[in-house]
């Protein structure tokens, strides 16, 4: 959707970071083709650092005179600086539930992404975290399942939710935000002999915002009698129906350009009170008329044909697990339609993929290689 990042950006269409991370690195799961869409905020401290336009005292000393002047350095290098601190000025947080700062991070991240949202910053995919899961030991307490490191986790988990839910909704954007939870692993059924547990094979994901349909999606897995350590509950659904379904439901992502990025089809999941209701239409998933070769399979090469509104072109070959080949072409054209010859001698017979975007419009193909 963002041809040639970052080259280009940010520019008058596109302003505001794709992407935003609170965290010391960026997360892979931002990773775009071939360089990360999103950047991060150090820390709560770093973002309110950024909106004040001040940082952390240094010794009045050489080195100290340094580090003032990197810290400078670093606040001027922040390409999307600026339309990040206008958005915090334009929007204070409203709801009193979150927990004194410094005693939740995951609260004091929420707080931040709240009050940009509230702010008018575009950016659609915020990423915080919230660390200590790997409960490999010392998970609950002595005294009881309900109390001990795992107890106070959700407890921060449900306390920064309830307070970022009641503040966008303060601000009235409560509609347009959901949130979900994830992470790399689950746990096991049993708690090993050191009062934890470790690595399983599921666990549950929660997704939360007024477009989000309440209740469960699954049933309760039933445990057996006798179980081991090494005992794992069975996974239900594919974690990747879940982005399917956001992707085409929340982020109307058209099937064939899901189907590029998750490798092959997923059954989607019932999961907002809203289908996708933005306007992408048959045309924009197989291209219609707007986009086609001939001969279709090619043997040697093939003549692509295609019709612009006038504006800038990228077409792209991708090969059938949607892994990028190369850029066709690119470039300004007028209305109208226009040809170019692929030449395909030199790829191996099979199925491949190309795509134009035009504007916000991208359109996909299927090409056969004889």
């Amino acid at each position: 959707e963002y041809p040639g990042y970052p080259t280009g950006y940010p520019n008058s269409t596109d302003p505001d970071p794709l992407a935003l991370q609170i965290g010391n690195v960026v997360s892979t799961a931002l990773q775009g083709p071939s360089v990360n869409m999103g950047i991060a905020i150090t820390s709560s401290t770093s973002f309110y650092q950024l909106t004040s336009g001040t940082y952390d005292p240094a010794p009045n000393t050489p080195a100290g005179h340094e580090l003032t002047f990197i810290r400078e350095t670093s606040l001027q290098t922040q390409q999307y600086a600026t339309v990040i601190k206008n958005a915090a000025l334009a929007q204070a947080n409203l709801s009193t539930l979150y927990p004194a700062a410094g005693t939740n991070s995951l609260a004091d991240q929420l707080k931040i992404v709240a009050q940009l949202i509230g702010g008018g910053l575009q950016t659609r995919v915020y990423m915080v975290n919230l660390n200590g899961f790997d409960t490999h030991n010392s998970q609950v307490d002595t005294g009881g399942t309900h109390l001990g490191e795992h107890a106070d986790l959700l407890s921060k988990l449900s306390e920064a939710i309830t307070a970022f839910e009641d503040d966008v909704t303060l601000m009235g954007q409560q509609d347009r935000v959901i949130g979900m939870t994830f992470s790399e692993f689950g746990r096991r059924i049993k708690s090993n002999a050191s009062l934890g547990t470790d690595h399983g094979s599921a666990l549950p994901v929660i997704l939360f915002g007024s477009k989000v349909k309440g209740g469960f999606i699954g049933t309760n897995p039933v445990i057996p009698a006798n179980v081991s350590v090494n005992d794992n509950i069975d996974m239900q659904y594919d974690f990747r129906s879940i982005y399917t379904s956001i992707l085409k439901n929340w982020f109307c992502i058209p099937d064939s350009e899901i189907s590029a990025t998750m490798l092959q089809s997923f059954a989607t999941l019932d999961l907002f009170t809203e289908s996708c209701t933005t306007g992408v239409t048959d045309l924009d998933a197989t291209g219609g008329n707007a986009l086609r070769n001939y001969p279709n399979p090619a043997n040697g090469s093939t003549i692509i044909e295609f019709e612009t509104t006038g504006g800038n072109i990228q077409m792209k070959l991708y090969d059938e697990t949607g892994r990028e080949l190369y850029t066709i072409l690119e470039g300004t054209y007028p209305a109208g339609v226009f040809r170019t010859e692929l030449n395909t001698g030199k790829l191996e017979r099979g199925v491949y993929l190309y795509s134009m975007q035009q504007g916000q419009h991208k359109y996909t193909k299927r090409l056969l290689v004889m």
